[in-house]
């Protein structure tokens, strides 16, 4: 449990829930319908980010605009202006004629009995006669041939495709010749093919004369919008072809026999184009009038731009205001007739949407989220705003990622997905870290509030990293301090007051210990270990442990009198520091483990401390402490020694105090230096003489004592060999 709270874990938890989602839904095991929605409308913004591509120059669109409308409404309105519009299209050099409209019934510009009287007038057949009422009613019965003119434009083209209508409710048919529609070949196979029901055509005396015929039927998705066509929908054992296939089969040539349905693909001759469920996802060029768009007013008064149609699909449609608008990843009002269009220069480019397979989507969703995830992984990043900002980073690259494919491959990978997954993961990662922090918080703070000083603790809370598991190599401070003769004070005292008077006495040394912002590491009985400078790195450690020293002072002279009153005694203590390098961290087992340090300096302090027995000292220190020491303390140099484990010669050097208090006071500090450099010089003679003043003057300094005990053992200079260091055997 506690490693699901880790917030890596949390993240790739929620990455992965998402990510099964995003496979459900694409696999279509999980019919997540807002989630579709969402993909669709950010492929919408795929297109516009990516903005417009220019089309192939094989299609043209003749535009019933609204500027036709206004000139001559009859070219659409009267089957004789269609037969105008064809003829004239025909005359331009057109390869191919599609036409995207219905003549499912006949045109009608009389009543019905009137046209039906008219019929028997003339096949009668009365006497020819040349009046006004004969010319009369000759134009009125050539104004009632417009399907005829029609079907004999359609049969002079040669070229022209009309339209079909398959809904997918009823079984009925509106209109005949329905085979033209059809793929010369249907073979099974394949993810499905949409399914027709009723089918609506043009006039079978249209039809017939027609060089094809293709569906116009463009269905819209739950968001009202055009994205894909399916290239084919079943009906009656047959497969029909949309307006494009058709269009585009007849530009080729390719006759209908190889004209092949398969499901997967659809084959005209040696070209193949792979399908996605039976259907294409639409390469939109841009918005309304992206392809080469001529007015069909233009083209019957011969205004068109010479070899403006010659070889080319021509597409008749309706682009007047309001008239067949449908909706496009590109905005409203796009012309229908452009939707053939852009099939079928889709088709001849190669290059329709191809949507990645649901693994694919998948995998990408689960990969941003656990990229993200590790953002918050401490060791990599550890403060909370660049952790942010790298989440930030990975998902605008993953969008980044998706677009540009999208743009520049024609692949749309899932973008909802791994926005979702990405967005997720950080919040997941946020919530945990900050979760994690405030345990981690908790911890430290209840981890060392024993040993620590409040500010410290605050410090070490602000920057965790401070505190780093397992052991590294510092500069550091240490402190070891231990009551003089203690084991003798403790037969005095029965073990009720023993332990009372423990307490009287570390409470305050341990408050010297925090007040300098030093860690309380242990007690050993009634000695206390102190380290400074860890586990918040501090540059002034040494001053710090120095400082601790003067206010232990101070603390025992306050604890006299009570422990004098109470236990009728007086404890004295020394104290050693040594400042230098060791490992500090947690150590122990993996069961129970302490924060502490190790290394020599650690060893050579506890030594010092032992020191200051032999020495009567108060606090003795070591070089580095003497070297890293600020200028208010001072120092008097004692010996050179060779302590217990130590090949190397340690100096020593006793605390005399600081600017504001005095732990000792020597009188001729400069005879002793004096006195100290003829002893290791090897002159004996004047080493004596000037430790004998020293001592007149010092009655009461024990190293002074210890150097005249160890002249008086030796001749007046320095016999071959001799050397200053003093050898300790006992720690």
């Amino acid at each position: 449990m506690k490693r699901l709270r880790h917030p890596v874990a949390g993240g790739l938890l929620v990455s992965l829930a998402l990510s099964g989602l995003v496979a459900g839904y694409r696999s279509g095991a999980l019919p997540l319908e807002l989630l579709d929605r969402g993909e669709r409308w950010a492929q919408d913004q795929l297109f516009r980010f990516r903005g417009p591509s220019p089309p192939g120059p094989e299609t043209v669109i003749l535009a019933f605009d609204d500027r036709t409308m206004s000139e001559d409404p009859t070219l659409w309105e009267r089957r004789s202006g269609w037969a105008r519009v064809v003829r004239a299209t025909s005359a331009a050099g057109a390869k191919v004629i599609a036409v995207d409209a219905l003549f499912s019934s006949p045109e009608r510009l009389l009543s019905e009995p009137l046209r039906s009287d008219l019929a028997s007038y003339y096949r009668g057949e009365p006497n020819p006669a040349e009046s006004a009422e004969r010319a009369l009613l000759d134009r009125v019965w050539q104004e009632l041939q417009g399907d005829a003119e029609l079907a004999a434009a359609l049969a002079e083209a040669k070229n022209v495709i009309l339209g079909i209508h398959l809904d997918r409710d009823g079984d009925a048919d509106e209109g005949g010749e329905l085979g033209k529609a059809r793929y010369g070949q249907s073979l099974p196979g394949g993810q499905g093919v949409a399914r027709a029901g009723a089918a609506r055509a043009s006039l079978k005396e249209l039809n017939r004369p027609a060089a094809a015929l293709g569906s116009l039927t463009a269905d819209e998705d739950d968001t009202g919008t055009v994205r894909r066509l399916d290239l084919g929908r079943a009906r009656g054992g047959a497969v029909f072809a949309p307006l494009g296939v058709q269009s585009l089969a007849l530009l080729l040539d390719v006759p209908r026999g190889k004209r092949i349905f398969s499901g997967d693909e659809v084959r005209l001759d040696e070209r193949r184009v792979a399908l996605d469920r039976g259907g294409l996802w639409l390469n939109f060029r841009g918005e309304a009038g992206t392809f080469p768009t001529y007015a069909v007013a233009d083209l019957v008064n011969g205004r068109l731009p010479p070899g403006a149609l010659q070889g080319k699909i021509a597409l008749v449609g309706m682009t007047a205001f309001w008239h067949d608008r449908v909706r496009t990843p590109f905005g409203q009002r796009f012309p229908g007739v452009e939707v053939h269009a852009t099939l079928i220069d889709n088709l001849l480019r190669a290059d329709p949407i191809r949507r990645a397979p649901w693994w694919a989507d998948a995998m990408l969703t689960l990969l941003l989220g656990a990229l993200v995830s590790l953002v918050f992984w401490p060791r990599l990043i550890s403060q909370p705003a660049l952790q942010i900002a790298a989440a930030a980073a990975l998902s605008g690259a993953g969008l980044f990622a998706v677009t540009e494919t999208f743009a520049l491959r024609n692949l749309w990978l899932s973008t909802l997905g791994p926005s979702l997954s990405a967005s997720g993961a950080m919040a997941a990662g946020l919530a945990l870290s900050y979760l994690g922090e405030g345990l981690q918080r908790r911890w430290l703070r209840r981890t060392f509030s024993r040993y620590l000083g409040e500010e410290v603790i605050d410090e070490l809370i602000a920057n965790p990293q401070a505190l780093r598991l397992g052991g590294e190599r510092r500069c550091l401070s240490v402190l070891f301090s231990d009551i003089r003769g203690f084991t003798t004070l403790s037969e005095k005292l029965s073990p009720e007051q023993l332990v009372a008077f423990l307490n009287a006495y570390l409470t305050p040394m341990t408050k010297a210990v925090l007040a300098r912002r030093g860690m309380l590491d242990k007690y050993i009985g009634d000695a206390v270990m102190a380290v400074f400078g860890a586990p918040v790195p501090r540059a002034d450690h040494a001053d710090q442990a120095l400082g601790c020293v003067m206010q232990m002072h101070r603390e025992l002279e306050a604890l006299a009198a009570p422990l004098r009153r109470e236990f009728g005694l007086v404890p004295r203590i020394g104290v050693g520091i040594n400042t230098g390098e060791m490992v500090v961290g947690n150590m122990g087992s993996a069961e129970r483990f302490d924060y502490t340090v190790a290394g020599d300096s650690v060893n050579l302090a506890s030594r010092l401390e032992g020191l200051t027995k032999i020495y009567g000292v108060f606090c003795l220190v070591g070089e580095g402490t003497r070297r890293a020491a600020g200028s208010p303390f001072r120092f008097r140099e004692v010996d050179l020694v060779q302590v217990k484990g130590k090949t190397e010669p340690v100096g020593l050097f006793e605390l005399l105090g600081d600017a504001d208090r005095a732990l000792a006071q020597w009188s001729d500090l400069e005879g002793w230096q004096l006195a100290l450099a003829a002893y290791r010089s090897g002159d004996f003679s004047q080493a004596r003489a000037r430790f004998a003043e020293f001592q007149r003057k010092n009655p009461q300094d024990v190293v002074a004592r210890i150097y005249l005990d160890r002249l008086a053992a030796l001749p007046d200079s320095a016999p071959a060999g001799w050397s200053p260091v003093f050898e300790h055997t006992h720690k």
